[in-house]
């Protein structure tokens, strides 16, 4: 999967993956979403020229523990470089797979699996009154309320809030776009000005031939 959207003044390129894949040669099983998250960083940093961020890394440090131990997180836990201020990125994962978008823009991304939606009250307190309308004209509602959380996640991830506010009613930003890596995944990426995005998949073996410029 690589594809492109609209070109404008900004582009947003974001990097998917499958977890178990990524990760398969990780002991550490337990923090595989975070440690593919990050391994897919490396990836979007070295293919957007961003080399320099890896001056400082040790030969023997894996890439996901060196990015870890350089990152700061924000008052809300929005993760960022304090040493690249220019450089700006967004991590997400969800069920089998994980995704990282890379910008000199800040950004909000997020991915959602296609779950059955066991609560009615999780619709009520979540939705806005004609999100909620639309969920339930949908005929496909577990997808339609997917498409919904993954854009609220978005623009919170954005603004660096995280959920710490009333989810009904958030601030639509200036620009989003909202796609469907696998078809089972529904994501959304968003931004404070309007921008372009590329989506490329990334496999094990594309992510090995990259980071062996080390």
């Amino acid at each position: 999967m690589s594809r492109h959207t609209s070109s404008p003044r900004e582009r947003i390129n974001i990097y998917i993956g499958n977890i178990r894949k990524l990760t398969g040669d990780c002991a550490d099983k337990k923090h595989a979403q975070s440690i593919c998250g990050r391994r897919l960083l490396a990836y979007g940093l070295l293919d957007t020229g961003c080399r320099e961020i890896f001056r400082e890394r040790a030969p023997w440090e894996e890439v996901s523990e060196y990015l870890e131990r350089i990152m700061q997180r924000g008052e809300q836990g929005k993760p960022y470089f304090p040493a690249f201020p220019s450089v700006f990125f967004n991590i997400s994962h969800t069920g089998a797979y994980a995704a990282c978008a890379v910008a000199k823009v800040a950004c909000g991304l997020d991915i959602q699996e296609v779950r059955a939606v066991k609560s009615e009250r999780l619709l009520q307190r979540t939705l806005s009154e004609e999100e909620y309308a639309l969920v339930k004209a949908s005929g496909e509602r577990n997808r339609e309320f997917c498409r919904l959380w993954a854009k609220k996640e978005s623009f919170l991830k954005l603004s660096g809030e995280g959920i710490t506010r009333d989810l009904k009613h958030i601030p639509v930003p200036a620009w989003y776009e909202q796609f469907a890596p696998y078809e089972n995944v529904e994501g959304c990426i968003s931004a404070q000005k309007v921008c372009g995005c590329m989506y490329r998949e990334v496999t094990a073996e594309e992510y090995l031939e990259k980071i062996s410029i080390f």
